[in-house]
């Protein structure tokens, strides 16, 4: 029988009481958090269940939106937590299932709960072993990621920072491999702009990893915002990392002489290729971006006539756009040499994605740049595009 309680915080007290003893007592077979109400588009369900990860249970938390699912992993006090959190304000049905009972905890429009008791689903928990060994490139105890909100002072990643830790990690992932692919390999020392370094997580990461992994790194950032440059630098000094430093100033404020690699994420639209140019001014020999907001090519692009029928929806001509803006950067980076990387990056929010151009400077030659710029101005006119941003900043350099 359904139980109510005018006390509706004892309620959902004593329902979380349940899933972490089950926890403790390895009755928890899984959970499930339905009849979502929050604001996250496309989210439908939380599935929660245990698996094995280097000898340790951990819980494995499937986020199930309509066309993808989300895995991530937690300990007992990370997922107790969010199941905390979740339960009532945006889920307004959880259920667990243990081997000792099923146990319900359900809410009506109002926000009133009840829970209820049904005999066990399951007689048995089933843990899985998670077999894929996953190389972390960041150590969640540094102390820059503490004093950045993603760990607590126990070195171990916040809940709802887990995904900002993923990105980063798979950022100096890529950094490593750009790194080593390059003649940046043998070189002791690297000096590296990071263009609108915003919050400064990747700004910290590529410090804190090149310093520790036989490099001397000399990291700027360079921001607009002076909340953000004063914090920043006020971390850079307590963690006691002499060469990372924050400046104030846009990308064409930059006085450098030369950079080995150049970071521009999220730089919004034609500020990426504000920065593009600045890479090629200082010769860096990695280029890093995460183009947004490509707009500009927008508005001068004519779409061919043959290709108006398909492209007559304003959705797919934004799409469009941003293709061919980033398509057209890649090949302009090849013309001088690099060799360009165009794929898909996960972001910090429940790993959606951005798309990321990397460039590595190989070899670069006349006959090289001519056939490149022809491939790019076939692209052009095939668009009727007189007016692409990126050419005429070259262009006055």
């Amino acid at each position: 029988m359904p139980k109510e309680k005018n006390n509706t915080d004892e309620l959902k007290s004593e329902f979380i009481s349940l899933v972490k003893s089950s926890m403790k007592e390895n009755t928890f077979v899984k959970f499930t958090l339905g009849k979502y109400r929050g604001n996250e588009d496309g989210l439908e369900n939380i599935y929660i269940s245990p698996v094995k990860i280097k000898d340790e249970i951990k819980y494995a938390f499937r986020y199930k939106y309509k066309t993808r699912d989300v895995f991530k992993n937690h300990d007992i006090d990370e997922s107790v937590s969010i199941i905390t959190a979740e339960t009532g304000q945006n889920f307004l049905s959880a259920t667990l299932f243990s081997t000792k009972n099923d146990f319900v905890l359900e809410y009506n429009k109002k926000r009133v709960p009840r829970t209820f008791t049904r005999k066990a689903s399951f007689s048995r928990v089933e843990i899985k072993e998670h077999n894929r060994i996953k190389t972390r490139y960041i150590d969640s105890k540094e102390k820059w990621l503490n004093l950045l909100g993603i760990t607590n002072a126990k070195g171990e990643v916040r809940g709802e920072k887990y995904d900002k830790f993923r990105q980063v990690d798979k950022f100096i992932e890529i950094l490593n491999s750009l790194v080593e692919s390059s003649e940046l390999a043998g070189n002791n020392e690297l000096d590296i702009l990071d263009l609108g370094s915003g919050k400064s997580y990747l700004t910290f990461a590529v410090y804190a990893f090149l310093n520790s992994h036989g490099k001397k790194a000399r990291v700027t950032g360079v921001e607009q915002r002076e909340d953000l440059i004063n914090l920043s630098n006020n971390i850079s000094e307590e963690c006691g990392y002499n060469d990372l430093k924050f400046v104030h100033g846009s990308i064409n404020d930059i006085k450098h002489n030369k950079a080995d690699i150049v970071i521009a994420l999220h730089a919004c639209d034609t500020a990426t290729d504000d920065a593009i140019a600045k890479a090629l001014t200082l010769k860096a020999k990695i280029i890093i971006l995460a183009p947004c907001c490509q707009k500009y090519i927008r508005k001068h692009l004519k779409i061919p006539g043959e290709l108006q029928s398909v492209f007559k929806h304003g959705i797919l001509q934004e799409h469009l756009s941003s293709f061919l803006t980033d398509g057209l950067r890649a090949l302009v980076l090849e013309s001088y040499g690099y060799e360009t990387k165009v794929f898909e990056f996960i972001s910090g929010e429940h790993t959606s994605k951005n798309i990321m151009i990397t460039a590595v400077k190989k070899e670069a030659n006349e006959d090289i740049y001519l056939n490149k710029t022809v491939e790019i101005e076939k692209l052009k006119s095939q668009f009727s595009l007189d007016d692409f941003y990126l050419d005429k900043i070259l262009l006055n350099k």
